[in-house]
């Protein structure tokens, strides 16, 4: 930008060379209690036109140009931003100059002014600035009234505008004093055009949201600037889903630092099934559930909706009609009845829509698939609350309790195995420090609750070094072992493709050396990829490198010109490309 600004002030000064002066033939004709306008207003009225006359020209030398069309896209974008700094920058100025107290023929004349904005760049004048009369109240309440008044805004727009605009940008106070922004450093961000001006003051406000103070020394709270710094620096090269995993991310981390201070936990008050009526919706419960509650429920979810679990199913093919893998693949020692069947090798295989969900008109299949998921979940609790609550049928059990049979048994739901593993510190493990755990899911769990409830098993610990990476497990072998994909699974979290949100269990476990070439089964030359990441990375679309026992992913060249090793902001928002270079 600063290479090109010498051109930038030259041509800023043609164009205000080429306005006519107010008192010029072109100004002819203006009210007698008009004021000339500042050249800088008349040149932004000039600008309006001009700027779409030169996207409509741009578009149609476009053609059938790649090159050109990215350089339109990006000149464009580059432009929607300028523009979004310039609404919010209206906005302070607005509030500095206390617009909400314009009176009504001030305003009339400005909108006829502005009504062709070449016209008002000819004319040059404004009306008088005429001060409200004493005793009347103002014309609008605030700038939020004015803004949702004049611009067609509904009042949650206008008020988000005023206060993005406090946020990120500074004003003049009522007494004459600049106020700072309060974000100065997502503010920054804002100057630069680095970012969404919507994506970024809608990041501002959820940041707002999060109450993120420190104390400043002096008996006060002031706004956190490491957090700020943080999501600023995200900002810039992150979309919102980005950010947004980011902000649950420092959420947790300041719900962990009140949590330090706090005297008494309220999370008994809440838990429980609560009963909020019948709509015309259905029987309406609240659920609200611990960390182990909830990796009970989603480990559910995902076993019912995957396709490779009997539950997560279709009725599959008869034996004798299903197509067989292939010759090579099969041990001729292998009964034919028990040979597996083409279906085995479905890597990669998506969800399907059961048949008995009806796509409802304007919804899209992710949604179908959504309202699957949590239909066959309901479906499975109340399959499960029948099981715990209906007594014995005969044939089915004894009267000391123990099984007569299983027949019946495939008409039930395939139960969830329910295995959690909770990421500790070695400090944690050995009982000297209290510090919160990580379920697969990504739910965080007390080292308390981790010890009650490793007393009923159904819960491994996996301990950490003092860097984050798992001590290893099992041996060299041509496969990851049990062990070995459990301790991968804690390390990587999920695909470790930055942006993938495949979770652990839907990804594979991928040898960094092939074996084929001499490569070790080991934790340090492992990582996880998801089916469809795993298959671009033999695409040759990417390269992984181990970076201190950690993988490391390395885009190509014309997504990430610096090459610069990431980690998958998906499972760990705090990190950054230049740490883990």
């Amino acid at each position: 930008m600063e290479a090109h600004e010498p051109l930038t002030l030259a041509a800023l000064e043609a164009i205000t060379a080429l306005l006519p002066s107010a008192g010029s033939d072109a100004a002819i004709g203006c009210a007698a209690d008009a004021d000339p306008a500042p050249d800088d207003l008349r040149v932004l009225g000039l600008l309006v036109p001009l700027v779409r006359l030169a996207l409509d020209r741009s578009a149609a030398t476009v053609q059938s140009s790649p090159v050109r069309a990215a350089t339109f896209v990006k000149l464009a974008e580059d432009l929607y931003r300028q523009s979004g700094y310039g609404q919010l920058l209206a906005t302070s100025s607005a509030t500095s100059a206390a617009l909400h107290t314009i009176t009504e023929e001030s305003l009339a004349a400005v909108n006829q002014a502005l009504a062709t904005p070449s016209d008002f760049a000819s004319s040059g004048t404004l009306p008088h600035d005429v001060p409200t009369p004493s005793g009347r109240q103002p014309l609008y309440r605030d700038e939020t009234d004015f803004l949702s008044a004049q611009h067609n805004l509904t009042h949650f727009q206008a008020q988000h505008r005023v206060r993005s605009a406090e946020n990120l940008l500074p004003r003049t106070g009522f007494n004459g004093r600049e106020l700072p922004p309060k974000y100065p450093l997502l503010g920054q961000v804002l100057t630069d055009a680095a970012a969404d001006p919507k994506a970024l003051a809608t990041l501002a406000t959820r940041f707002e949201a999060l109450d993120p103070q420190r104390a400043d020394g002096q008996g006060g709270l002031a706004p956190d600037r490491e957090l700020e710094g943080e999501l600023a620096a995200a900002a810039r090269t992150r979309n919102a889903q980005g950010t947004a995993k980011l902000l649950k991310d420092q959420a947790k981390r300041l719900d962990e630092r009140r949590a330090a201070t706090a005297l008494l936990g309220t999370e008994d008050l809440f838990i429980g099934a609560h009963y909020l009526g019948h709509t015309a919706k259905g029987y309406e419960y609240k659920v609200i559930t611990t960390a182990e509650g909830h990796e009970l429920l989603a480990t559910a979810a995902d076993i019912l909706n995957s396709p490779r679990t009997k539950a997560g199913t279709v009725p599959r093919v008869p034996i004798d009609e299903a197509p067989t893998i292939p010759e090579w693949a099969i041990d001729p020692k292998v009964p034919l009845d028990q040979r597996p069947t083409a279906e085995f090798t479905d890597v990669g295989v998506p969800v399907q829509l059961d048949p008995t969900i009806n796509m409802q008109p304007g919804e899209s299949i992710e949604q179908a698939l959504t309202r699957q998921r949590a239909k066959r979940l309901h479906q499975f609790m109340l399959d499960a609350l029948r099981s715990a609550t209906a007594p014995p049928e005969p044939g089915f059990g004894s009267t000391d309790g123990t099984t007569a049979g299983s027949a019946g048994e495939d008409q039930m739901p395939l139960a969830p195995n329910f295995t959690m593993n909770v990421t500790v510190d070695l400090a944690t493990f050995m009982g000297q420090l209290e510090t919160a755990g990580l379920t697969d899911h990504g739910e965080d769990i007390s080292a308390a609750t981790c010890r009650r409830i490793a007393c009923n098993a159904g819960i491994i610990p996996i301990v950490l070094d003092g860097t984050g990476v798992p001590l290893e497990l099992g041996r060299t072998r041509r496969y990851f072992n049990r062990a070995q994909r459990r301790a991968i699974a804690v390390r990587d979290r999920g695909c470790i493709n930055p942006g993938c949100t495949m979770s652990a269990n839907r990804c594979e476990a991928h040898h960094l050396d092939p074996w084929m070439l001499g490569g070790r089964t080991d934790v340090s030359r492992g990582c996880l990829l998801c089916p469809a990441c795993h298959q671009s990375y033999h695409a040759g679309k990417f390269r992984i490198e181990m970076i201190r026992g950690i993988p490391h992913v390395l885009a190509a060249k014309s997504r990430d010109p610096e090459q610069l090793p990431r980690r998958n902001w998906i499972f760990f928002p705090a990190t950054s490309p230049l740490q883990a270079a």
